[in-house]
Parts: C-alpha cells; sequence; structure tokens
C-alpha cells in the first residue's frame, strides 16, 4: 500500500522512542524547564466552604462571607514566561449551596486605567478575562467553563480532547464584573444543575483558574498546565469540600414565538406567525434530553457568498443552535469529512419542478424539521452517549399560472437517526468507540425517484494516549450502504463525490442497473504531540463506493493518501522573538487504482515578536498532480506543478485598532496558470460599546485548465473542453456591533461578494495525462460567435457549439439583528435579513464595477420578531 517509506519510518522512529521511554519512565517529564515540571508536578487542592445566608451577583464581592473567606492566591505566569511570578496577582474564593457554586476572583492591577474592558458577543474573548473550568466528571478528559470579561461578557465552552474546545454550549448561570482602583472583580454564579456529575458524599472535581491580562497577552493560572503539555484537563486542580449535593435533573422549558414579513416573498401570503418549543429533560445526573419542536432560526447570521467553479460541494457550517450544542459527542471526523454533517437537516429541497411557458413557482429555502431530539451525556463509568432523531416535512412546491396553481412535492419526509458511543478506558488514555447513522425517505412521488429511500453508515473508532499523552495513536474506520432505485443509484455513481463512469480507470465498475453502493473507508494517526520537537503521521483512505452525503459530509471517495506532520515549537522568548514554530509537511495520494494523484511538500513558520505582532510564512510545491475530478467524469487531468508562497502580517491585536494584511501567490510550470489572493483585515474598538470590523479578500486567478463543457463528437465519443478563465472576485465581511451591555447589543453584518470571469484559449482534451501540453490539448482556433454561443470547427470538420461561459457574479448578504437577554436564557430579537443577487453572461472586465453593482440590486427582505422565554421546574 505504501509508495514512498516516509511514513513507515516515522513510524519506526516513534517506535524505537516510545520502547527507550517506557525502559526508563522516570525520566520523561512534561517539560525540559525543571521549574516548569516543578509547579506541573505539584498537587494544589482548594476546599470550597458551604455557604450560610445568600449572596447577590453583582460584581463587588460586599457580602461578609466574602470578606471573612478563604482566598487562594499563587498564581504562576503561563505565558510569555512560564513558571514565572506574574505581573499581577490574583485570588479566588469558592462557596456552595444546595443549588449553586459562587466564584469570586479579585484580579489586582496596578495599572487600573490599562484594563481592557472591551464588550463583544457572547463567547468571544475580548480583553481581560478570568475564568474557570470544572472537570466535574473527573475523567481527567473533559470540562465545563465558565469565564467573563472585564466588562461583564461571558464566555462559556466545553473542553474536549487534545486542545479542542465546544464554545457551542450555552449554559445558563449568572456573571458579573466591577472595576475599582486597585483591581477588577469578577463574581459568578453556577446552577449546579447546569453540570453533570455523579452522586457522592463529598464531590471532587477537576478545576483549572486562569486569567488574561489583554495588554500584555499574558496568562497566569492558579495550578500551572505547561503550555507543550499535550491536553490539558488531566493536569487540572482539584476542588473539594462540596458536600451533601445531588446532580440536579434538568427541566427546562423554552417556548418561542416569532412573527416575519417578507414584503418581496414569492408566495401570496407575505407574512407567517409560528409557535414553538425547545427545551431540555434530565434523564438522569449523567444524560440530558434535548428537544424541539417546530424549530425557527431566522435569527443565525447568514452564511457567506460563495461561486465555486470546482465539482465539490461547498462546506458551510453550522450555526443553528439546537445542532450545535453538546455536538462535540456526536462528532466523528476524518480530515474534512464527517459522518454526521447536521446541514443535512433541514437541508434546502433537492429537486426543482419543470415549468412551461408563462408559469412561476415558489418554494421554500430549506425543508422544514417538524420536530428534533436529542440525547447527550456522560456516565461516571466514563460512558458517552449521544443520539438525534428528527423528522423532516414533505414539501411542495406552488406553481402558477395566471389565475390557477398546482403543488408538486420537492423532497419527501424523511427520519433522520444518529446515534455515538464512546467509553473510556485507563483514566481516559484508552477510548473505543463507534457510529452509525440512518436516513429514510417516504419516497411516493415519480419525481423523487432519483434519491434514495435509504442510506445507513457507521463506524467503529479508537485511541490510546501513553507517557502522560505525549504520544497518541487514533484509528478510525467506517461503512455506507445506500439503496434506492436505479436512478438513484446511478446519480450516485455519475456525481462528483464517485465519477464511476472514468473511462480511464479500470478500478472502476459502472453499472447503471445497480439498486445499492457500499464502501468503506478510514484513518490511522499517531505519533509525538508535546514538546519542542513533535512528530505525526497518518494514511488515510475512501473506497469508490463509499458514500456519507445522506446526512454525512463526503469530498471526494476513491483515494488512499499518507501524509506525514514534524513540527518544532519554542514558546519561550528568545530575542526580539516571543515565540515561534516551524513545521514541515509531506503528502503523497493515489488511487484505488494505484493512480498518482498528488505529491506535497510544505513548510510553514509562525513568528510572535516581543511587540506581540505576528508573521506567518509558508512554502508549498505540489507536482505530480493528476486531478481525478476537474473533467467531470472524464479521464485524470494532468495539472502542472506549482509553488504556492503565502506571508500573513498581524499588528498587536491588544490595541483598539488592529489590522492584518497577507498576500498570496500561486504560480505553475506552464508559466501561465496562477493565483494571486490579498487579504486585508482591520478591527476597530471605537470605545468599550462599540466595534467595527472587516475583511476583505482580492482574487485574481489565471486558471489554463479551467474546464468548459462535455461536448458531443460524430464517433459517439466524449469530447471535454478547456479554456483559460481570467477571473477576478473581490468581496467583504462587514461587523459594526454595539453593545449597551453585555445582555443588549444591536449586531449588523454584511457580506457583499462579486466575481467576473471571462474565457478564451479553448482547447480540446486529446491524452489528459501527458505532461506534454501541446500533445494534451488540441487548440481550438477557428471559433465564431452568434447569439450568445460559441461554434468551433476542427481542421477535420468537427463541429460542436456551448454557451459562452463568460460569468458576472454578484451577491449581498446581510442580517440585523437587535438581542435583549431580559434575563438569563430567555431573549428577545428584533431581526431584518436581506439578500440580493444576480448572475449574468455578460462579462464585466473590472470587478469593482462590479462589486459596485451589488447596491442597487433588488432585494429580498424579511423581517422577523422572536421572543423565547426560558424556565426551569
Amino acid at each position: 500500500m505504501f509508495k514512498q517509506p516516509s511514513l513507515l519510518l516515522l513510524v519506526a522512529l516513534l517506535s524505537i522512542s516510545t520502547i527507550l521511554r517506557a525502559q526508563h519512565p522516570e525520566t520523561y517529564s512534561l517539560s525540559t524547564d525543571s521549574l516548569v515540571n516543578f509547579h506541573a508536578s505539584q498537587k494544589k487542592v482548594y476546599h470550597a466552604l458551604r455557604l450560610n445566608g445568600k449572596i447577590k451577583i453583582d460584581g463587588k464581592l460586599d457580602e461578609f462571607c466574602w470578606i471573612d473567606g478563604t482566598w487562594s492566591g499563587g498564581f504562576i505566569q503561563q505565558q510569555p514566561l512560564q513558571a514565572k511570578s506574574p505581573s499581577q496577582d490574583t485570588e479566588v474564593c469558592i462557596y456552595y449551596d444546595d443549588r449553586n457554586l459562587y466564584v469570586g476572583i479579585k484580579c489586582y492591577d496596578n495599572e487600573p486605567e490599562s484594563i481592557h474592558s472591551i464588550l463583544s458577543r457572547r463567547d468571544e474573548f475580548n480583553g481581560d478575562i478570568v475564568g474557570i473550568a470544572l472537570d466535574s466528571y473527573n475523567d481527567n478528559r473533559s470540562a465545563f467553563e465558565f469565564n467573563v470579561s472585564a466588562a461583564g461578557q461571558k464566555v462559556d465552552l466545553v473542553h474536549l480532547d487534545a486542545y479542542q474546545w465546544d464554545y457551542n454550549w450555552d449554559a445558563v448561570w449568572d456573571g458579573k464584573t466591577s472595576i475599582t482602583d486597585s483591581l477588577w472583580i469578577a463574581e459568578l454564579r453556577i446552577p449546579f444543575s447546569q453540570l453533570r456529575f455523579a452522586k457522592a458524599d463529598e464531590q471532587i472535581w477537576g478545576m483549572h483558574i486562569w486569567r488574561w491580562i489583554d495588554r500584555l497577552m499574558e496568562e497566569d493560572q492558579w495550578k500551572l498546565i505547561p503550555v507543550d503539555a499535550p491536553e490539558m484537563v488531566y493536569l487540572f486542580g482539584e476542588l473539594r469540600g462540596i458536600k451533601g449535593i445531588n446532580p440536579k435533573r434538568k427541566l427546562e422549558i423554552m417556548p418561542y414565538t416569532s412573527a416575519k414579513f417578507s414584503p418581496n416573498s414569492e408566495y401570496e401570503n407575505k407574512s407567517s406567525f409560528a409557535l414553538g418549543v425547545d427545551g431540555k429533560i434530565g434523564l438522569s445526573s449523567d444524560f440530558t434530553l434535548d428537544y424541539t419542536v417546530n424549530p425557527d432560526f431566522g435569527q443565525v447570521e447568514a452564511d457567506p457568498s460563495i461561486l465555486s467553479l470546482s465539482s465539490y460541494e461547498v462546506f458551510y457550517d453550522e450555526k443553528r443552535p439546537f445542532f450545535l450544542e453538546g455536538n462535540n459527542i456526536l462528532d466523528y471526523n476524518m480530515g474534512r469529512d464527517l459522518l454526521f454533517y447536521s446541514r443535512r437537516i433541514g437541508k434546502a429541497p433537492e429537486y426543482f419542478p419543470e415549468i412551461e411557458g408563462e408559469e412561476t413557482v415558489a418554494m421554500p429555502d430549506n425543508t422544514s424539521i417538524l420536530s428534533a431530539l436529542k440525547v447527550t451525556g456522560k456516565s461516571k463509568n466514563g460512558l458517552s452517549i449521544g443520539a438525534i432523531q428528527s423528522f423532516t416535512a414533505k414539501e411542495n412546491a406552488i406553481i402558477y399560472s395566471g389565475s390557477t396553481d398546482r403543488k408538486e412535492a420537492i423532497e419527501p419526509f424523511t427520519n433522520y437517526f444518529i446515534g455515538r458511543i464512546k467509553q473510556d478506558y485507563n483514566e481516559g488514555n484508552t477510548v473505543l468507540g463507534g457510529m452509525l447513522t440512518s436516513v429514510i425517505r417516504d419516497i411516493n412521488n415519480d419525481q423523487l425517484d432519483f434519491l434514495p429511500g435509504s442510506s445507513f453508515a457507521g463506524g467503529l473508532d479508537f485511541q490510546h494516549n501513553w507517557m502522560k499523552r505525549k504520544y497518541f495513536v487514533d484509528v478510525k474506520t467506517f461503512f455506507s450502504q445506500m439503496k434506492g432505485s436505479e436512478n438513484a443509484i446511478n446519480r450516485l455513481q455519475l456525481s462528483p463525490q464517485h465519477y464511476y463512469q472514468r473511462a480511464d480507470a479500470e478500478h472502476l465498475n459502472y453499472d447503471p442497473t445497480r439498486t445499492g453502493l457500499w464502501g468503506h473507508g478510514g484513518e490511522i494517526e499517531g505519533g509525538k504531540r508535546s514538546g519542542k520537537f513533535r512528530a505525526t503521521g497518518a494514511i488515510s483512505w475512501r473506497s469508490p463506493g463509499i458514500d456519507l452525503n445522506d446526512v454525512g459530509y463526503l469530498r471526494q471517495a476513491d483515494f488512499i493518501q499518507e501524509n506525514v506532520e514534524l513540527l518544532y515549537k519554542v514558546n519561550k522568548p528568545n530575542g526580539i522573538l516571543r515565540d515561534y514554530w516551524c513545521r514541515f509537511q509531506q503528502l503523497h495520494s493515489w488511487s484505488y487504482g494505484g493512480e498518482n494523484t498528488k505529491d506535497e511538500l510544505g513548510i510553514h513558520s509562525f513568528l510572535r515578536f516581543t511587540n506581540l505582532w505576528q508573521m506567518h510564512l509558508n512554502l508549498e510545491r505540489d507536482f505530480n498532480v493528476f486531478d481525478t475530478r476537474e473533467l467531470r467524469g472524464g479521464p485524470k487531468l494532468y495539472i502542472d506543478d506549482s509553488w504556492d508562497r503565502e506571508i500573513y502580517i498581524q499588528s498587536n491585536s491588544s490595541k483598539d485598532l488592529m489590522f492584518a494584511v497577507g498576500t498570496r501567490r500561486v504560480s505553475y510550470d506552464d508559466n501561465i496558470s496562477k493565483r494571486d489572493l490579498h487579504t486585508f483585515f482591520v478591527r476597530w474598538h471605537l470605545n468599550d460599546h462599540v466595534s467595527l470590523s472587516s475583511r476583505t479578500k482580492v482574487e485574481l486567478l489565471t486558471d489554463h485548465h479551467q474546464y468548459v463543457q462535455k461536448v458531443g463528437l460524430s464517433s459517439d465519443d466524449t469530447g471535454y473542453l478547456v479554456g483559460t478563465l481570467d477571473r477576478k472576485t473581490l468581496q467583504t465581511t462587514i461587523r459594526l456591533e454595539y453593545f449597551i451591555t453585555p445582555e443588549l447589543s444591536l449586531q449588523y453584518y454584511a457580506n457583499p461578494y462579486a466575481s467576473v470571469g471571462s474565457y478564451d484559449s479553448f482547447r480540446r482534451v486529446i491524452d489528459a495525462s501527458d505532461r506534454n501540453i501541446d500533445r494534451r490539448y488540441l487548440s481550438l482556433t477557428n471559433m465564431t460567435s452568434v447569439n450568445g454561443a460559441y461554434t468551433f470547427v476542427e481542421n477535420d470538420g468537427e463541429q460542436y457549439s456551448i454557451p459562452i461561459p463568460n460569468f458576472n457574479y454578484r451577491e449581498l448578504r446581510s442580517n440585523l439583528v437587535a438581542r435583549w437577554e431580559f434575563r438569563p436564557g430567555s431573549t428577545l430579537y428584533l431581526v431584518w435579513n436581506s439578500s440580493s443577487l444576480k448572475n449574468s453572461r455578460e462579462y464585466e472586465s473590472s470587478v469593482i464595477e462590479s462589486f459596485g453593482d451589488i447596491f442597487g440590486l433588488k432585494s429580498q427582505n424579511v423581517f422577523m420578531i422572536k421572543f423565547n422565554y426560558w424556565f426551569s421546574l
């Protein structure tokens, strides 16, 4: 299987290193710095006291219990001067009662006028911050973290493995702050109902407390976790003393009501009214059921605008709260591929009805989610379970013809199920898990038989860590089975993920009579992931028949790939450098038929200077590239070798005005193709309440091998046309945010996008894999343009026509959201969504002119008011 020895060599070296370490385990430590090891190895314990009386959460700490409390200091600096004394002192005091944990933190500062108190969106780190993380499972792997900025904004998250965090978890808790003449204060109330823990006479939890001093980019910790440690949670200190409390069974209900008005809607009914309910039910102290009935996600931010000319599906991030929160337990990713991609549930309908003459059609943008249930949790014995059950509605389009209309089905009623299970062993150092997904459609309309009737996918995964998690091995395997009509399975075989019809791929067996498709895939990764020098290697594969795209995400099937990554990282200041790292990458991939598809070598360096500016430098060489997807089911196409160079510079992010600029240049050995990408970013805190940010990208692309179209030849063969594409793209993302208080805000988001492109130098592919460009293509010089089409005549009289492929694409997506969280968990939204789009074949040579035309396009507007109210029983 291995066509290059690099991965085998890496595995051998790591194995030898591991054996030597195992023979002398007493020599192993987290760091080469003895002072770091001393602080990291110290067991630090805090004993919470039971509260007698009440505490008002106001950020003042003026109750007697705080004055007379047990305050713990002794914080240690983690960065930039690891294991040194912090520049400012910090103290913490903790109480509890039957329902809540109370945390008071004093952040002393000898320059209180320099404290960065900046309001921003929830879960966004801005300014000075302090927080506490609790491993209430005491499993050394996961933790719940509660942070608050000096301005009083809350940031909560869940710790996952190996420096991964889930910021989508939004608990219901209180946090207030205040600033005095010598310190700033944080006061937190964390309900036990928001944590998960087992019943015990005394709770023993892992605990991590940290402070961020923004102007110095300094992090101080109550118990030091070395900056180069492979993971965090297993190095936490301990919280003890909490006695006589019982795990709380949640019963949370959040009904909502919303009203929408769409003045530009194609439907006759321009307004709508909806009722729904979200909530949580504590099935036990460890497991929670989340539910939603008739959900409405009108307040979420619009997706970015993208015009893709490749065969690959565009991946969009999930933004809907129900599918975000707690989704970490359902994660089963293999690089860019996912067994569960939640955007499939409630996606846009896949069928567009055929219309005739003057008929018009109105159809929903997304499939309605009737209901969804989600069970997540983890037991005290390390058993994690996650499951989602959801039903989506049968959707119809309305086709108007004069004064009459008719309905036509465009999406069937569908049942989605996702199940995930993981079991920890060996104090969390070993994890064994599995996942299963299914999609079942009720297809009873002939026009929808192109969809699979059912699909099943599943996988098994295994992870093992040793030598204090410095070394690891991670194995994932998975399979899929699709069933449906001949039409449905034939469509899958011809899809960009598979391209079974490729004539030059002898290992692919295209069969239009199939009613099922089966495949498998996997990934094996391992190596050393901490210390100054790190090395990892991986081998991954996807068989030709694997397909996850009913409820997962698969970018491409039919490949085997190995890659190696070597990293040298220094976190200690040295001269003008505060910290830096350098990473070397090697990649080799081929198809299941043994076809070489790509080789890649790259080096990426990062430098952070003592003035807190930073720089990225990237250099990559791609060679032996044979693209099996560019000709849309045709033979693999040789793409000339290329150099990819990039530099990115960012100013000090702790300043009110921060900017960044980057430029990337990709040049090909054919001396024709090239890509220039320029990025400009600015973020300006006008004051503590108002911020403005903008990210602008300019792309100038010349692609000598851009696919244009298939054409029929007189020999009944298929011809593949390519051309030289000259494309210019200008896009920007603008955010203007005004925070009156942490709970009351006004946020505006806009994403104008323009892309123009023209084609010339048309050629027909003759020998797609020939490295000589003159033998690879036949130039089409005899070309005429009539009525929006190009007609080509070859020397032997072969003639064919194509529509002129030039384009001028303009799009603007924006939304304005007023948000008021009038009590914890209860929110009022006022929303304005606006979108406009136009794509024409009339080429505009100036992308700036095209960009300016965006603001004159007719827009589709939706106005919405949404009110939800949270209460707990």
